[in-house]
């Protein structure tokens, strides 16, 4: 499932709501709530801000307390993103910035 929080993708936005149960749908809307909380925590400017998108990521069928999340911020003033990953809890697990990205107090990837 892809959820996108900032942008006009309706489309998607509404097929994935359709895919997932109320449950995930729950989950997703928890991991977008600590995503935008980081975003804050951590100062990035919101007009920086094009698109954030959160995703579960794929385990094979494991049990849902298992689940993982990835997050991934794009930005207009840059080519790359701030991508997080997080614990089925929420918990972030790591945090980095890809391209040409950067954001004070986070590191590279690579």
């Amino acid at each position: 499932m892809l959820k996108r929080l900032v942008g006009s993708s309706a489309a998607v936005l509404m097929l994935t709501a359709v895919l997932a149960g109320p449950a995930e749908a729950r989950r997703i809307d928890e991991v977008r709530a600590k995503v935008q909380a980081v975003i804050d925590e951590i100062g990035i400017d919101r007009s920086r801000i094009r698109e954030v998108f959160v995703a579960p990521d794929d385990q094979g069928g494991e049990a849902p307390g298992s689940l993982s999340y990835s997050a991934w911020i794009a930005f207009s003033d840059c080519t790359g993103n701030l991508a997080m990953h997080l614990s089925g809890t929420t918990a972030v697990r790591t945090i980095y910035t890809t391209g040409d990205c950067a954001v004070p107090g986070v590191s590279k990837s690579g």
